[in-house]
């Protein structure tokens, strides 16, 4: 629902002016590796606001928050304290407010994002940057291997032992069509999750 509610189309655009891709996979379109028959998310707030009910979460009578169970849906995301990245989270918070999702900014210099917020995975949401663009070999692993959870660059935290193996087989593999196959399965996988 928050991909969903998420014009990121808009932001390449306007707010990049153009300069950044829209990505549905940590391995990006133009790599050898990249799978393009994953699940495209593309911005639509109708199917946004339905999954959000389908899920429980109901706007009050007096709110524009929707919560379940009592719970508010609403979080602080923190973000690096520049221009640009401050519009970036503006926008984020404005599409997901229409969507009935209150975000809480907190902005903080880029040494604090890492040592206060990241490292120590202080924070509720982040926005950060991936720049993989200089690299010929599109190695997710860093970032999204289970081993990377505690103390590595997996700062989403996310658990998947599936697509773990998948990452572990693709760094120790040469033959570039079998390590292609390996990368197609974990960006199925991490789209799927």
């Amino acid at each position: 629902a928050l991909m969903t509610g998420l014009n990121r189309q808009w932001i390449a655009d306007a707010l990049l002016e153009g300069q950044a891709v829209v990505a549905d996979s940590p391995i990006l379109p133009l790599s050898w590796a990249y799978y393009d028959a994953i699940e495209h998310i593309g911005f639509d707030p109708e199917i946004a606001v339905n999954e959000l009910k389908n899920a429980g979460y109901v706007l009050s009578a007096e709110g524009a928050v929707r919560s379940k169970d009592n719970v508010t849906l609403s979080f602080t995301m923190v973000h690096p304290d520049d221009p640009i990245h401050t519009q970036i989270a503006q926008t984020i918070q404005q599409n997901w407010s229409a969507i009935g999702v209150e975000v809480k900014l907190q902005a903080v210099s880029y040494e604090s994002l890492f040592n206060d917020h990241l490292i120590p995975r202080t924070y509720q949401a982040a926005l950060v940057d991936l720049d993989l663009t200089r690299s010929y070999d599109p190695d997710p692993y860093p970032f999204w291997h289970q081993a990377e959870i505690t103390g590595g660059q997996n700062y989403s935290q996310w658990d998947n032992r599936t697509a773990s193996e998948y990452l572990e087989q693709a760094r120790v593999i040469a033959d570039p069509n079998i390590r292609a196959r390996l990368y197609r399965n974990f960006q199925v996988i991490f789209a799927r999750d």
